[in-house]
């Protein structure tokens, strides 16, 4: 570690005893071309569209204890050990037995968690449904004592054998989680490792036994697989439909990795985002439309992915967009949530050293937005929400979002159920576009979301709305009904990247 890259300051801030250091300027040069005016156009809608699932932050919990205290003090409860603390309760006394099908403070039980598979005929043909994207999260919210390599492992197989057994022959395309690595969080850049050797990395067992189950299930190919062993899990894939989708392994972003600190300035250690550039870069070249996904997200609140990668991934996204990037997938925060990426004003480059430009990231034209986060809702309910997924309308040309339906269990009601019982929760274009402007084949783009931002500065009952589908319709949301909470739920819509959400109001959300 070094202080000349901020090293120690930066390790400082990790423990909460120092600010971060300061955004750096992205030399955007390192990683791609100038944005050329032709990419600041989207192609026009085809008319046709196909289904795709998003799976997220599924969690299942192998350790699940029926009867169980569910409503415990600890931070993951529906275990043996779980106590309530202010009501003296306990497994002997619980306040609330943890039913077979979960509660809102506990992972994902087997019971749970098949059911969101079981539950989709009700709503959609899955034989309409082309592909599917998981953003990542198997493993359940263990303290780090608890989990073990062969507890990981377990899991991973678990989960992916569900996948292909329920999704069968829907492939689906993953993407790393903070859970899914021992120790969690943990992804070291292959840099660090003296041998040099790219498949020596100290945590290659991980990526080798992922990587292997995606090419036996049939999806991804060899050369990806092969890819993905040596260069942490991440690939690009192109689907039968044509869309190329780039998965990138966030935890190079993730405040909790502690492999991060080092070499603190530069914005990727890893790799991580030149491969996702380069990606992009031949996308472009070819007229390929494509997606990202990942699990942590960039932006929102700020408290999640460290300011320098995510800068440089804002500015590769608005490089690449709209003309070649159709979306950008996370999950991570177990919420129903939204992020938009805007242009940068014209004075946002500042001289760097050797007659370089350096872009000032933090300089955003919030009059120009170009591009959509989308992220997913979890399959656990841990902390306070419920159970969720979502089916997305896409146009069949451009991969653009044009439809958005959510489907929930509401864990609340557990003790009565039989078997689980999923209902549909919302349909994204009745709810927002409410005075029905839209048209009705327009994706529902940027352009779209941004001016829903705008009605809810107007229309508090907006974000109220919003806020309670976050938590998928928790019947512990807190309220947000205020101007103040209204302000800080948009900044954290309009701000794809660390530095943008930290400048946020971060006092006035919901209470």
């Amino acid at each position: 570690m070094s202080a000349a890259t901020g090293d120690l300051q930066a390790f400082c801030a990790y423990y909460d005893a120092c600010d971060l250091p300061d955004t750096i300027a992205i030399d955007e040069s390192q990683y791609f071309s100038p944005k050329p005016s032709s990419a600041n156009v989207a192609p026009d809608p085809s008319g046709e569209n196909i289904n795709v699932l998003h799976l997220s932050d599924w969690h299942l919990d192998p350790r699940y204890d029926i009867g169980s205290e569910a409503n415990c003090s600890q931070y993951l409860c529906c275990r043996p050990y779980a106590t309530n603390t202010d009501l003296d309760t306990d497994i002997e006394d619980p306040s609330i037995p943890a039913s077979r099908f979960g509660y809102l403070y506990c992972d994902s039980p087997p019971d749970l968690a098949l059911s969101s598979f079981a539950s989709m005929p009700d709503f959609f043909n899955m034989s309409s449904v082309s592909f599917g994207i998981f953003t990542g999260d198997i493993v359940s919210h263990d303290n780090g004592d608890q989990l073990s390599r062969a507890y990981v492992e377990y899991e991973e197989k678990v989960t992916y054998e569900t996948f292909k057994a329920e999704m069968r022959n829907v492939p689906v395309y993953p993407t790393l989680g903070n859970h899914d690595s021992f120790p969690e969080a943990y992804n070291t850049q292959n840099e660090l490792d003296p041998s040099k050797n790219l498949s020596s990395n100290a945590l290659s067992w991980n990526y080798d036994l992922l990587s292997s189950m995606w090419q036996t299930d049939g999806w991804v190919t060899a050369s990806e697989a092969n890819y993905a062993k040596t260069h942490y899990g991440a690939y690009a894939h192109t689907t039968a439909q044509g869309l190329r989708i780039i998965s990138i392994n966030t935890d190079f972003w993730y405040v909790d990795n502690i492999f991060n600190y080092w070499n603190f300035t530069n914005p990727d250690t890893s790799g991580i985002l030149k491969f996702l550039a380069d990606e992009l870069s031949a996308c472009e070249a070819a007229g390929q439309r494509a997606w990202i996904i990942g699990h942590v997200l960039s932006g929102y609140s700020g408290t999640n992915a460290l300011p320098n990668p995510s800068a440089l991934f804002y500015s590769i996204v608005r490089r690449f967009s709209p003309a070649t990037i159709a979306g950008i997938f996370f999950g991570h925060t177990h919420e129903d949530q939204l992020q938009i990426f805007y242009d940068y004003l014209p004075d946002s480059t500042v001289a760097g050293k050797n007659s370089t430009s350096l872009r000032n990231t933090t300089l955003v034209d919030y009059s120009k937005p170009l591009q959509m986060g989308f992220v997913g809702p979890s399959i656990t309910p841990l902390t306070g929400y419920n159970a969720g997924y979502q089916l997305y309308q896409v146009d069949a040309k451009t991969f653009s979002v044009t439809g958005i339906q959510t489907y929930f269990a509401n864990v609340s009601d557990s003790l009565n159920w039989h078997t689980p019982v999923w209902d549909f929760e919302y349909d994204a274009r009745e709810t927002y576009d409410v005075n029905g402007t839209w048209p009705a084949g327009a994706p529902l783009n940027a352009t779209f979301w941004d001016g829903v931002t705008y009605n809810m500065l107007r229309n508090h009952s907006l974000v109220e709305r919003y806020n309670f589908l976050e938590t998928k319709s928790s019947v512990v949301t807190k309220s947000c009904n205020t101007a103040a909470c209204a302000e800080q739920k948009v900044c954290y819509i309009r701000s794809g990247s660390a530095a943008l959400g930290r400048a946020c109001p971060q006092s006035n959300g919901p209470s």
